[in-house]
């Protein structure tokens, strides 16, 4: 650690000694040949964004001498990355962008950079906006082999190939973000506000990522910054009917050649929803503000930008002994009050991203700090409770340091070379009167090693990693008792690896494969549990001898691309030694369900389908079917694991008129299957199948733009309940009614982006 920053201070020192040189050349239509104006050209690894002007030319100076990576990207077209090695590169580029729906093999556009062996798929801001999706979660679900974990409709999860929590690794801005995953209950705590896209990366993913990746990985990169010599703002609004609830947020950011900077602010607020029957599931309502600041400059060989949010946000609870008296109680349909119990919370998340290139090195160090407080509040709800257990409420305070380092060298265009470090450190103090987990410090170091390989038809990717964890917590309470907790202070080590191919069989045809082992060391909760978990009333003992899981995870895919129909297969099994799940027992204490946390074997096997046929360039068919099954080494199905789900979408994209521009009309289903593989002691659901449209333009006012789309989910307003909701059986009877916590009926959903100029020079 102490080595990387005397580097980068080695660096800044010599800083004035390097040129730069400029990077021109124009953008056109594969089919056409037309000149495109507005594709933005953005160099990922200096964060500095431009645009091609109405004759298709674009322009970037300033650059550093080293290779660096240019990515094309404009409505309606596919994006495109382009690697350059900018001191010995001929000016002009000559760019040539396909359509989206186009996908053939005469037009001859090839990409540059290196073909990952594993499975991703990313989400766009535009996709975000189109889908009405209610958070981050629900919006990645569209993705094959992608779920969501639920509690209402403002506390989610992602889950990838059947793993969630502390199996999946949350990445922003290109470092760790943690918020207490290893509760259930516990969401990813962030708005869509000012985010350029949503990575999905699958499977183990600890040679890259680090511990706990061992499912997969969401990584999260916010907004890029203004084009070079531009102003401008934009305003966001969306109404979302089934909630009543309104999310508006504003961004301001310009550019100068070396130097940018941001701002953007907003929130959003929303009653509890209603399910199918029109009935009002109570306590599920949210809300909250973010702000988000960032600035960048660059100098020499050096890059830099950091980046700030504050996150403020609450979300009601709905626990079982409440229901019956939230539905029995009076409340109009637009209270927002958080008188029941609720979670609030406050994060503050700050990233220093560092990039140093000189010739054919790269150089990166990059520093988060987070600061995520939370808190459980019961309400009025602890009168229900014996004094015996009346344990007050919960607050907890999570403060993390993160690096992460990694120096890369290109041999020449068929190897690039990486080392590098990550490592954090984390304390988590108790604030409050009621305890889940104890005080305690954490630690993790890392060195990795990777190496890339390009040459015609063949790609190959791997690696080796050696992780060192350790915790420290202190005691708490009295032995032998409800609350305990002991003062231990375990150590892992691990070592991983990676290693993964692709080959492109013929034209059209492109293999896939790659082996990857991860690891995840026992969170706090699984090792020290001692105590009533109120949310759900049961209680919970954990384990301090319990080693590390370590996963080796296989897949394949077969991918096939024409103009007309594209198909891609892909399979996998996932082994995980010394699986850490939580079984409930036959014992009981006082009155309550004891469940222990234990350990097994364990595996995941699943299959992922995706086909889309584009007849024509204005109508696309999009179709994928996903499947995990996972089992303990006894033959027996681990517990809450999703259902099958097959997603179809009937997509147009139509020609500009008039003032109305990029037209879009869209059908969709999602079925979730019946699940019929059940854990011990799990209840199944029926299955469902949920209709789905929207449409939207952008309108055109002299030089103003309106970006607006119309969502319908769950448009036939079906009565519901998803098999991965939290709160899936829980039921209450009033007036000799019974009321179970379906999910959200239909809900439309209106969204309308203004951008503007901040200055018309």
């Amino acid at each position: 650690m102490k080595l990387a920053l005397l580097t980068a201070l080695y660096f800044l020192l010599y800083l004035p000694s390097y040129s730069q040189t400029t990077i021109y050349g124009s953008i056109t239509d594969a089919l056409t040949n037309e000149k495109l104006q507005g594709v933005s050209v953005y160099v990922n690894d200096i964060n500095k964004l431009v645009s091609s002007d109405r004759y298709g030319n674009f322009r970037i100076s300033g650059l550093p001498k080293g290779i660096l990576q240019l990515q094309f990207s404009l409505l309606g077209y596919k994006s495109y990355s382009l690697i350059i090695e900018t001191d010995i590169v001929s000016s002009p580029v000559e760019i040539k962008l396909t359509p989206s729906e186009i996908s053939t093999e005469e037009i001859i556009v090839s990409d540059s950079s290196f073909e990952k062996s594993y499975q991703s798929e990313k989400i766009s801001s535009k996709d975000l906006m189109r889908q009405g999706a209610m958070n981050i979660s629900d919006a990645v679900t569209k993705i094959p082999g992608v779920w969501q974990l639920s509690t209402g409709t403002g506390i989610s999860k992602p889950v990838i190939r059947g793993l969630y929590g502390n199996r999946i690794g949350i990445m922003i801005n290109g470092i760790r973000f943690d918020n207490q995953q290893w509760q259930d209950e516990h969401g990813l705590v962030m708005s869509s506000d000012g985010i350029d896209n949503i990575e999905v990366i699958k499977g183990p993913k600890s040679l890259l990522f680090g511990p706990e990746a061992i499912g997969g990985v969401v990584s999260i990169t916010d907004e890029h910054p203004a084009p070079i010599g531009k102003e401008i703002a934009d305003l966001n609004l969306k109404y979302f009917s089934n909630t009543i609830g309104i999310l508006g947020d504003m961004g301001f950011k310009g550019a100068q050649n070396n130097f940018n900077w941001l701002i953007r602010f907003g929130g959003e607020t929303h009653a509890d929803y209603l399910d199918g029957n029109e009935d009002r599931i109570p306590q599920t309502r949210f809300g909250g503000y973010t702000i988000k600041t960032a600035s960048g400059y660059m100098k020499g060989i050096w890059a830099g930008r950091i980046n700030y949010s504050y996150t403020n946000y609450t979300y009601g609870i709905l626990e079982g002994r409440e229901f019956e008296r939230e539905i029995s109680s009076y409340e109009t349909r637009f209270d927002r009050s958080f008188t029941g119990p609720h979670h609030a919370l406050n994060v503050h998340n700050i990233v220093f991203q560092n990039t140093f290139i000189k010739e054919r090195s790269k150089f990166k160090v990059n520093t988060g700090y987070i600061y995520n407080r939370r808190k459980e509040l019961e309400g009025n709800d602890e009168r229900f409770l014996p004094d015996s257990l009346q344990f007050g409420d919960l607050d907890m305070t999570l403060k993390t340091v993160s690096l992460d380092a990694s120096w890369t060298y290109t041999l020449n265009r068929f190897n690039e070379f990486t080392l590098g470090t990550q490592g954090f450190i984390q304390s988590n103090v108790n604030n409050g009167k009621r305890r889940l987990i104890p005080d305690a410090d954490v630690k993790s170091v890392s060195a990795t090693a990777l190496l890339n390989y390009h040459k015609d038809k063949f790609t190959f990717e791997g690696g080796a990693r050696f992780d060192l964890f350790s915790l420290k917590t202190s005691e708490y309470g009295i032995k032998d008792s409800i609350g305990y907790f002991p003062s231990i202070s375990p150590q892992y080590r691990s070592v991983n690896g990676s290693a993964g191919i692709t080959y492109k069989l013929l034209s059209k045809l492109l293999f896939k494969a790659n082996v990857s082992t991860g690891f995840r060391a026992p969170n706090l909760a699984e090792l020290t549990s001692n105590g009533l978990h109120e949310g759900v009333f049961q209680y919970e003992i954990g384990n301090s001898d319990f080693k590390s899981e370590q996963s080796i995870e296989v897949d394949a895919a077969l991918s096939f691309n024409s103009r007309y129909f594209s198909f891609e297969l892909s399979g996998y099994n996932n082994k995980i030694n010394n699986y850490i799940y939580l079984g409930q027992t036959s014992d009981t204490l006082k009155g309550y369900p004891v469940f222990r946390y234990l350990q097994s074997d364990a595996s995941l096997k699943g299959l992922e389908a995706d086909m889309n046929i584009n007849p024509a360039e204005w109508v696309s068919l999009r179709a994928t079917y996903s499947t995990v099954i996972a089992k303990r080494s006894d033959d027996i199905y681990l517990p809450l694991i999703p259902a099958d789900k097959i997603t179809s979408v009937l997509h147009f994209e139509l020609d500009n008129w008039k003032v109305f521009y990029s037209p879009y009309f869209e059908l969709s289903t999602y079925t979730a299957l019946a699940k019929t593989r059940l854990g011990e002691n799990e209840k199944s659901v029926p299955g469902y199948t949920l209709l789905n449209a929207g449409l939207g333009c952008d309108l055109k006012f002299e030089k103003q733009l309106i970006n607006i789309t119309v969502s319908c989910n769950n448009m036939l307003n079906k009565v519901y309940i998803d098999f991965m909701s939290r709160i899936k059986l829980l039921n209450a009877t009033y007036n000799g009614t019974t009321f179970f916590a379906n999910n959200m009926g239909r809900n439309i959903v209106v969204a309308v982006k203004i951008p503007f100029k901040l200055s018309y020079n």
